[in-house]
């Protein structure tokens, strides 16, 4: 009795430990999080960096007036705009009932997720 009741513990253990392990996605290294954790994630999602910067006013000031991003200007300018972005992307990806938003391509393993894009979707927030 000992023996089968050890058994269905282990089985239990190892179907608990197969899930957790599941629930988990592989960012490349360096990878950007705008939201979430790649720990727990089950609905994951990916922006295009270079379209949502291109959408925001600091980006467009750094470009029109060659604004150096390595200046101080620069440096706040890149600041605020990463700011505006985070906000956007929290707000769509709790819209969108996703738990994980990333840059494009920085998901190496889906492991079966249906991995969404919200780029369109935060652009038209940043827009406004």
């Amino acid at each position: 009795m000992k023996f089968c009741t050890y058994k269905l513990l282990t089985v239990v253990v190892m179907a608990l430990l197969a899930g957790s392990v599941t629930a988990q996605v592989t960012l490349k290294r360096g990878a950007v999080v705008y939201f979430g954790s790649a720990s727990n994630t089950s609905a994951p999602a990916t922006i295009d960096l270079k379209k949502v910067k291109a959408a925001t006013a600091e980006w467009k000031k750094i470009k029109a007036d060659g604004i150096d991003v390595d200046s101080a200007r620069g440096k706040q300018l890149i600041q605020k705009m990463n700011k505006r972005i985070r906000e956007a992307v929290k707000e769509i990806a709790s819209d969108e009932n996703r738990d994980l938003v990333v840059r494009k391509k920085d998901i190496t393993d889906k492991q079966g997720r249906d991995v969404v894009d919200l780029t369109k979707e935060v652009v038209e927030k940043i827009e406004e």
